[in-house]
């Protein structure tokens, strides 16, 4: 029996719900073995204490078990939930059922139905999952302190999400699928390109049009933070053309901060919960943006005395000077390269998948093919091994890419305050410190803080050696 004649035999919906099923089983396994971990250490250990107090571990741990908890209920839910709507041919009653509300309007057309498809099942997922996000963050953030959003504001910001994820759903979906079935042998090419343009535009326009409508960005004024943030800037040739601070305290108190923007137009975002009382630019500001005055002794020493959340100074700049180790290392556009090689194999190999009748008849489509529902079936469940290595592959890489970003910081001679930024940054998102080595190495896109710190440590040690 040739190759062709074992597809031909095997029910592809069995063979992908089996990995689905044996995904979610090591997944498991791996939480099961990092909740252990957490269970067992009640009490911080020599290298923990150098970190936080035993009072801050308390919470972590707390905060923590929590969350694993509750997250392995839900992913409990959510593969019960896969299972039946597969098992059901669900999918293929709700697109008989987009048939029928396109006809009710008038319209019999397959991009028509496979936009009302995709906002059907928008709304769905919506409805199925709310109980579930409610739960996150009104109880479970909200009990250790981290939601700040109220109810009302929730509902609005979530559907206002959706609507506009709505949008550049529909705005990328349409064309992509008539591409397909105009681009004949080739249509991988045309898929590729649009799919590469596309995504190359979003990111474009993304911090100018799409993020204001969720966040306030408001330009840093002058002030010391300013002036330190562009004189690291200037001494990497890093082209900074904007720096903005958002106020995530709306949503939750976790902090970060990040760069965007191609070539020469870079920019740097900043959260509001990330800076501490000293340092924050923005604090003191009235409704026509006066400036504050700053107590030159705490911002230009970096003292954290008597001081709440937030990083000094000092230690917002060895932060940003790890995120300019990304940008000086290429760790944007190398990743970005990688990704569209493996969307044009993915996309030619979806045209040679995309001839098997059978495949979409074992997931209840015998009598219509719909290309939405090709891209759904082939993408999510016969790539799902591909994309699971592929996902444990990224997380090494990355991981690679912060230990790197992180000896570029301490090569700027800000290593000391990298390390108690970073410890100041787990402390006040309550992080638990302590980590299962295999739970980690598949879960973990950032080394574990301890691993992290000894790494800085030792890169320290040998610029001080070579100096």
């Amino acid at each position: 029996m040739g190759l062709l004649d074992m597809l031909d035999n095997i029910n592809y919906m069995h063979w992908s719900l089996g990995f689905v099923t044996a995904e979610f089983c090591w997944d498991l396994f791996l939480i099961l073995r990092q909740r252990r971990t957490v269970k067992e250490n009640r009490t911080p250990n020599d290298d923990v204490k150098k970190l936080m107090d035993e009072e801050t571990y308390k919470k972590a741990r707390l905060y923590s078990l929590e969350k694993i908890n509750f997250g392995i209920i839900k992913d409990f839910y959510h593969e019960l939930e896969l299972l039946g709507i597969t098992l059901s041919f669900f999918l293929a009653k709700l697109w008989n059922f987009s048939g029928k509300s396109i006809q009710y309007l008038g319209f019999a057309d397959e991009l028509i139905q496979s936009n009302m498809f995709l906002l059907q099942t928008t709304i769905l997922s919506f409805v199925v999952h709310l109980p579930w996000s409610l739960y996150s963050t009104f109880v479970v953030e909200e009990r250790h302190g981290f939601n700040k959003m109220t109810l009302g504001f929730y509902f609005k910001d979530t559907l206002k999400k959706m609507a506009v994820s709505q949008v550049i759903t529909t705005i990328l979906v349409t064309p992509l699928i008539w591409l397909i079935k105009w681009g004949g042998d080739y249509f991988f090419i045309y898929a590729w390109a649009f799919t590469f343009a596309f995504t190359m535009f979003i990111f474009f326009i993304y911090m100018d049009f799409i993020a204001p409508l969720f966040d306030k960005y408001t330009p840093v004024p002058e002030s010391p933070l300013r002036t330190a943030i562009e004189d690291l800037a200037k001494s990497i040739s890093f082209p900074l053309t904007k720096l903005y601070v958002v106020d995530g305290s709306k949503r939750s108190a976790h902090s970060n901060a990040f760069f965007y923007g191609f070539y020469k137009n870079k920019r740097i975002v900043l959260f509001d919960t990330l800076l501490d009382d000293t340092c924050n630019p923005m604090i003191g500001l009235d409704e026509d943006g006066n400036k504050r005055q700053f107590p030159a002794d705490d911002t230009a020493t970096g003292s954290t005395s008597g001081k709440g959340k937030g990083c000094s100074q000092e230690e917002v700049v060895a932060v940003l000077g790890h995120e300019l180790g990304h940008w000086y290392h290429g760790h944007v556009w190398k990743p970005m390269i990688l990704n569209q090689f493996l969307i044009l194999g993915m996309f030619y190999t979806f045209g040679i998948l995309v001839t098997n009748k059978k495949m979409l008849a074992d997931f209840g489509f015998v009598d219509e093919q719909p290309t939405l529902i090709s891209l759904l079936v082939i993408f999510q469940f016969i790539f799902s091994p591909f994309n699971r290595v592929m996902s444990a592959v990224s997380v090494y890489i990355t991981r690679c890419f912060e230990f790197q970003a992180d000896r570029f910081a301490v090569g700027l001679g800000l290593g000391e305050k990298l390390q108690s930024s970073l410890v100041k940054l787990v402390t006040d998102n309550l992080s638990f410190p302590l980590a299962d080595k295999l739970f980690s190495t598949f879960n973990y896109s950032h080394p574990p803080i301890l691993e992290r710190l000894a790494a800085i440590r030792e890169e320290m040690s040998k610029k001080s050696k070579s100096e």
